[in-house]
C-alpha cells in the first residue's frame, strides 16, 4: 500500500532506491577491480651500468663507496687562494629623511667603489630630489669626483670611485 501513495504523489519509492544504489555501487566496485587487474604495470627491463668511469682529475672530495667522486651542494668551501675583491658597486637610495649618506659615501668612493644613486623612489618629491643633487653636485667639486646621469630623468646616477675609468668615448652616459 505504501508502494501505491508514493507512486501516487507521483515521487519513487525511497525503499527502492536503496537497493538500486546498493546494486550500483556493488556493479561499480566490481567494475573498478576488474579494471584495475587489467591495469597491472608491466615490468620493464631496465640495464643500469655497473660501473661509471673512474677517472677522477684532481679530485680531494668525499667519495661514494663505488669509488665516484661525491659533491656535496650543500657544502661551503672557502678557498684561501681566492682574492678578496677591494672594489665594490655600491647601490644608494634615501634613506627615511630623504637624504644621502654623503660622507660615507666620499670614503667608499676613495677606497674604489663605485657608487649608483637611485632618486626614483622620491619621484613625487621634486624639491628633495634637487636637494640631493645639489649634494651631490657639491660632493663633486669639492672632491673632484665627477657625477654620470644613467637616464633622461637624472634619478640615477653614477659616481666612479679612486682609480675607475668610464671611457666616454664609446659611452654615452647623457
Amino acid at each position: 500500500m505504501v508502494k501505491k501513495i508514493w507512486h501516487f504523489i507521483g515521487l519513487p519509492d525511497p525503499e527502492e532506491n536503496v537497493e538500486r544504489k546498493k546494486l550500483t555501487n556493488i556493479q561499480k566496485n566490481n567494475q573498478i577491480t576488474k579494471n584495475e587487474e587489467e591495469k597491472k604495470p608491466i615490468e620493464i627491463e631496465t640495464t643500469v651500468q655497473s660501473e661509471l668511469p673512474k677517472t677522477k682529475i684532481n679530485w680531494d672530495g668525499p667519495i661514494t663507496p663505488k669509488g665516484e667522486p661525491f659533491h656535496d651542494l650543500g657544502l661551503r668551501v672557502n678557498s684561501s687562494s681566492k682574492k678578496i675583491p677591494s672594489n665594490a658597486l655600491r647601490y644608494v637610495t634615501p634613506n627615511s629623511m630623504n637624504r644621502l649618506p654623503i660622507d660615507s659615501m666620499a670614503t667608499r668612493l676613495y677606497q674604489g667603489d663605485v657608487v649608483v644613486v637611485d632618486l626614483s623612489v622620491m619621484v613625487h618629491m621634486d624639491s628633495q630630489q634637487r636637494a640631493c643633487r645639489q649634494s651631490l653636485r657639491q660632493l663633486s667639486s669639492e672632491r673632484g669626483i665627477p657625477v654620470w646621469s644613467l637616464d633622461q630623468k637624472d634619478s640615477l646616477l653614477l659616481l666612479p670611485g679612486k682609480n675607475i675609468v668610464i671611457d666616454r668615448s664609446k659611452y654615452d652616459l647623457i
